[in-house]
């Protein structure tokens, strides 16, 4: 299931959306009236809340998260990676963490793509050594696919590693050459919803689309949905890589219809 395709949500999914569309509509009708009654107001006038809110965050809570919870959608990973952490990824998904960081940067010395001492330098210097709690043992995903030029993603896919290599990297040379190593790549991945609040935020999401449907002009969500608990059930389903197929065409005219779905 695409979170931001209603094409794509179950008989049981849509029918309890239709049951509750006109809440639907008019809690989004009404977040764009009051926006703009603020933006145009003069003299300024504080934002209003919205009269439907309480009734909205009711059927996210308690009606949309327990369906999505027991659902499977489909996510996107950006990164950059050799042809043989493609082959293996594609075999199984392993979350990051530092030991896993140390013997892929192993690899790459023994490959003669890295010196030692580049190699200690990136594990040195790691975010996953202080941020274990926040960003080890984990994939981290969206659920709506994003363009490979879009910002937020092009430094994911600029350098091998992702963040836990890079991000913290003030050796500018072994930056550049993290940068040489692999190709971006644009992973599909399969996976349940039943990790921490990612139910909660697929809800809103799922909500977002089909107000789409309804007619009102809604932005939908760009949600980060982090695979850890699920990670034993989760499943690559393709990887784009640069240059060949459809990466360039990702968010935009792949997959079907969902540059026109989130331009409209």
């Amino acid at each position: 299931m695409d979170l931001w395709n209603p094409e794509t949500f179950d008989a049981a999914l849509c029918e309890t959306l239709t049951t509750h569309s006109d809440l639907v509509s008019d809690y989004f009708a009404e977040e764009l009236h009051v926006m703009n009654e603020h933006l145009n107001s003069d003299p300024y006038e504080s934002l209003k809340s919205n009269k439907y809110y309480e009734n909205y965050l009711s059927l996210i809570e308690h009606t949309l998260t327990p369906l999505l919870n027991e659902r499977r959608i489909r996510v996107w990973h950006y990164t950059r990676l050799l042809d043989d952490e493609v082959a293996a990824m594609q075999k199984k998904l392993k979350p990051s963490t530092i030991l896993g960081l140390r013997q892929r940067l192993d690899s790459l010395v023994l490959k003669g793509l890295l010196t030692l001492q580049e190699s200690q330098i990136v594990y040195n210097e790691s975010p996953l050594h202080a941020q274990e709690s926040t960003r080890s043992h984990q994939v981290c995903t969206i659920a709506v696919p994003s363009a490979p030029d879009y910002s937020s993603v092009v430094p994911l896919l600029e350098s091998w590693g992702g963040e836990s290599a890079y991000f913290w990297l003030s050796d500018e040379t072994v930056l550049a050459k993290l940068k040489t190593i692999g190709t971006p790549r644009i992973v599909e991945i399969e996976t349940g919803l039943g990790d921490s609040s990612n139910a909660f935020s697929a809800a809103k999401t799922a909500a977002q689309a089909w107000a789409r449907t309804l007619g009102v002009a809604v932005d939908v969500s760009v949600i980060a949905v982090t695979i850890k608990e699920c990670l034993g059930t989760a499943r690559v389903l393709r990887v784009h890589t640069a240059d060949y197929g459809v990466f360039e065409g990702v968010a935009t005219t792949y997959p079907s219809g969902c540059g026109r779905l989130l331009a409209e």
